[in-house]
């Protein structure tokens, strides 16, 4: 061999003995971005406060998905109404901007009226039966799939749990202390109707707006669960809690179905495993804490209970259930899931 090509050789081993770690090593970084690329991130949006029992409610579902995926989702979630208010995280989820939302049943209204009969006052006759209900897998289905069909969105569970009362600023002993009243309501048709049938009138506030419109007399009460009046400090302005005991909140937490497709049937699997085991506990957390929330109003925060006879307020409110679905034409199915 001649030196030149010795030396052409020896040129050559040299490239390659640096090339060769340089590949390796490339290999070895862009190893974590692959691993990177597989995660699946997830928004998750409500208008309720982190720290109240429906936002800690959404945290965990977050957390549980993280766990039973192993780490291949990772869900953000937005309390507060970071993102906006219920009807906008409504269109976002719809739209597929945002992937999960908890929402009140009445938003969903908006495209099938069948859910204001969701929204009417003692549908549930008590604990028992409301938590029946809902663990109970395709009692609601009627419901879920017309969300499904339109906007096309998955119910993953129901949140809430919590009973509803009214907190005002005047004592409320009996029905006829509503009259003439000005109370918050939502918004929401079956809400502003409620309050029309016991008497008061109905003023439409959004719920991050409530506290000013009490304290700045817009109205004079509102009716919410009573971790909201805490969380929200409604109590400040507000020094009456009528326990009326009218809802047992029902909200549910839904997914753009679009995007819940997209995923491999094992994280599918993996969120739908998740929200089987959060729905159960945290529904019952809510019911257990009660006592509670009610002793802290009142031994904290100086707010005064009344228990009115509920007798007129579920009269009231029976008749707007069955008006409302003879009016949509769903009677039978209002019928075969309350009664």
């Amino acid at each position: 061999m001649k030196f030149r090509d010795v030396f052409r050789l020896g040129l050559v081993m040299a490239v390659i003995a640096l090339t060769v770690p340089a590949m390796v090593f490339a290999a070895g970084a862009a190893e974590p971005a692959a691993t990177e690329a597989r995660t699946i991130e997830l928004s998750a949006a409500t208008i309720n406060p982190g720290g109240s029992h429906l936002g800690q409610t959404l945290a965990a579902l977050a957390r549980r998905i993280e766990e039973k995926s192993g780490g291949r989702i990772e869900v953000t979630v937005y309390p507060d109404g970071q993102l906006g208010d219920a009807s906008t995280l409504y269109e976002s989820v719809a739209r597929g901007n945002i992937d999960i939302i908890m929402s009140d049943t009445g938003w969903f209204a908006e495209e099938h009226p069948q859910f204001d009969v969701l929204e009417a006052s003692y549908l549930f006759r008590d604990e028992d039966h409301y938590l029946e209900l809902l663990n109970t897998p395709g009692s609601l289905s009627y419901f879920e799939n017309l969300l499904l069909e339109r906007p096309g969105l998955r119910t993953l569970m129901y949140a809430g749990g919590m009973e509803r009362n009214i907190i005002s600023t005047f004592p409320i002993n009996r029905l006829s202390d509503l009259r003439g009243r000005t109370m918050r309501s939502r918004p929401v048709s079956t809400e502003l109707e409620w309050w029309e049938l016991l008497g008061a009138r109905p003023i439409p506030v959004s719920f991050q707006e409530t506290y000013t419109a009490i304290q700045t007399g817009v109205v004079e009460g509102s009716q919410n669960s009573l971790d909201a009046m805490i969380n929200m400090r409604f109590m400040e302005v507000a020094k009456n809690v009528a326990r009326t005991q009218q809802g047992i909140h029902l909200g549910m937490i839904v997914m753009n179905n679009q995007r819940f497709e997209s995923l491999d049937s094992d994280l599918q699997r993996a969120i739908l495993d998740a929200a089987a085991e959060v729905q159960p506990e945290y529904l019952q957390r809510a019911f257990d804490d009660a006592e509670n929330l009610l002793a802290r109003l009142q031994n904290e925060f100086g707010v005064r209970v009344t228990d009115p006879d509920k007798g007129p307020f579920i009269e009231a409110s029976r008749k707007q259930l069955w008006d409302l679905a003879q009016e949509i034409g769903i009677e039978s199915t209002v019928r075969d899931i309350f009664d």
